[in-house]
């Protein structure tokens, strides 16, 4: 299994009970099929909250284990810390399946996760650079991703990562949706 230099963040905040004082390292890797389990759990958790914001949100709950089912057209990368996995994503190469509305050669961004306690550590960002450097080794022109008006911390990072939103898309789950890609 390949495994990722992920840097360290740092933060003196109470994670999961847990004061975090000191540099805190985290594994950026290659899923694990064994690890199917502990990555929907991630999912869930990290998704449910936004159920309730989504006038359609029972059909995203239904798709919540989405990310695992399609493992074989994706690499899916997860964050670990402490030997848990607290965080998810899935990088879908050039010519994979993918809605319509991606260009055939952009590979996407599918399902950024952070578990809710692990939020404000960096995780998604990291989780999300990996994909970026995943696109370069495969020389595509442009990474892609697809986010909805209810996920606003994620458009913000998405927007820090250099991502810009160039267009909107049909509703999804019954909230105004976009498209953001990042040129490489």
């Amino acid at each position: 299994m390949a495994e990722f230099n992920a840097g360290a963040s740092t933060s003196d905040q109470t994670f999961c009970g847990v004061s975090v004082t000191s540099e805190i390292q985290v594994r950026i890797r290659n899923f694990d099929p064994i690890e199917r389990d502990s990555v929907d759990a991630v999912v869930r958790g990290a998704w449910t909250e936004l159920i309730d914001l989504m006038p359609q949100g029972d059909q995203l709950a239904a798709r919540l284990g989405s990310l695992t089912e399609h493992a074989d057209q994706s690499e899916i990368i997860v964050a670990e810390l402490n030997s848990q996995i607290v965080g998810a994503v899935g990088y879908v190469g050039a010519h994979q399946p993918k809605p319509g509305f991606f260009q055939a050669d952009w590979p996407m961004v599918r399902m950024l996760s952070v578990a809710p306690g692990y939020r404000g550590l960096g995780l998604g960002k990291q989780l999300l650079e990996e994909c970026v450097a995943r696109a370069k080794r495969d020389d595509a022109p442009v990474l892609a991703l697809h986010t909805t008006s209810v996920m606003k911390a994620a458009q913000r990072l998405y927007v820090e990562c250099g991502f810009e939103k160039i267009k909107e898309l049909p509703l999804l789950f019954g909230v105004p949706c976009a498209l953001y890609t990042k040129t490489l």
